[in-house]
């Protein structure tokens, strides 16, 4: 009897710790409808671009642009073995400055309407937990260009972690840059950094 008791505790106790429902996998599709997501909305943003000014566009991009992207995934792969060492304050300070610099970004380089257009050309599982997604621009009497996003699942959701423009890696690069910043002038230096590159965005330099 003690025996049977022990053994049934013991189970009960495995079904509380074990979640009743296991975390959804998202479809591979929802990968697509992420990227025409973004795209639709960098298609408002280049029609309504000088409409909008810089704050507008920024205004614009920027929910979409959190949803679409896992900038946590991707600051912390930037700074490497460095975030842990930082403070909790500095973490969020730095991801904030991350994600203001990378909207900023978007929102300078696609603020005006030359006839583009957007296509999905391709999508696939890679490496079985990924999902590469590309995308073409298309500008009329210019070469198409390929963006190529990877798209890792995040709470129940395709989330974009890199984007591969001509092959090159923007994480990659980003990375490099970050780290070496960090080692030469610590991360106080690359908040400053940070900063500058901001402001210039905002100024239209």
């Amino acid at each position: 009897m003690k025996h049977r008791l022990f053994f049934l505790v013991c189970f009960l106790s495995l079904l509380a710790a074990t979640p009743c429902t296991a975390a959804r996998t998202p479809d591979p599709g929802d990968a697509v409808r992420v990227i025409e997501t973004l795209n639709a909305a960098l298609l408002t943003c280049m029609k309504k671009g000088e409409e909008l000014g810089f704050k507008g566009r920024y205004d614009l991009l920027e929910p979409v642009m959190r949803d679409s992207f896992f900038y946590e995934f991707m600051v912390r792969k930037s700074t490497g073995s460095a975030w842990k060492k930082l403070t909790p304050t500095q973490q969020k300070e730095l991801l904030g400055k991350y994600i203001t610099w990378s909207v900023g970004t978007y929102a300078g380089r696609f603020g005006r309407y030359r006839g583009q257009q957007f296509t999905i050309v391709d999508s696939r599982p890679f490496r079985e937990r990924y999902m590469k997604v590309t995308s073409r621009i298309t500008r009329p009497e210019k070469k198409p260009r390929d963006l190529t996003y990877l798209l890792v699942p995040h709470q129940g959701r395709w989330q974009i972690i890199d984007i591969r423009v001509e092959g090159v890696s923007q994480l990659s690069q980003t990375r490099s840059q970050f780290r070496s910043v960090l080692k030469k002038e610590g991360i106080e230096g690359l908040l400053r950094i940070l900063d500058d590159k901001i402001r210039k965005l905002e100024s239209g330099q």
